[in-house]
């Protein structure tokens, strides 16, 4: 696979491609936890990614949304170890607490998620994600929408 990132996201019905951009990545890092740990012998990796999308409809609006998940501990030595894992926020506290994001009209917190990584090939990584974000945080009554997103994203570590 060429070194392209690509993906949809799927906001409330509405679809947005995967921007292809120096701002979206999936980064894998060494899990500063680990510092504080003598007894290991290996520096464990923590996930997180950014994903920017084209510019597209959404309802009445022309919008360019992203989504910014932060980091995960996964407990993994390496990139190959991690395929198959799930992560899950489970409501808007964490998502808050973790400074979980979806850019729609501002940023807001989502209300919940599962991330998937599904492969690797090379530098690319295969995820997927689904659950609830806060569309306008702004409104008289706070609106929100489901979503779901398969990308590949170029792996930064």
């Amino acid at each position: 696979m060429a070194n392209v990132q690509k993906g949809k996201l799927i906001l409330d019905g509405y679809e947005f491609e995967v921007k292809d951009c120096s701002e979206t990545a999936f980064f894998l890092f060494d899990d500063d936890e680990d510092d504080d740990d003598d007894e290991r012998d290996a520096m464990t990796k923590t996930v997180s990614m950014d994903v920017c999308f084209e510019e597209g409809q959404f309802g009445k609006e022309k919008v360019s949304p992203s989504l910014i998940i932060n980091e995960f501990a996964t407990g993994k030595e390496c990139i190959d170890d991690i395929i198959g894992m799930e992560f899950e926020v489970k409501d808007v506290e964490e998502a808050d607490e973790r400074e979980d994001t979806m850019y729609v009209f501002e940023h807001e917190p989502l209300v919940n998620y599962k991330l998937k990584i599904l492969g690797r090939d090379g530098d690319i990584v295969h995820v997927k994600i689904s659950g609830t974000a806060i569309t306008d945080g702004y409104s008289d009554s706070e609106q929100t929408a489901e979503f779901e997103g398969e990308f590949w994203l170029i792996c930064k570590e």
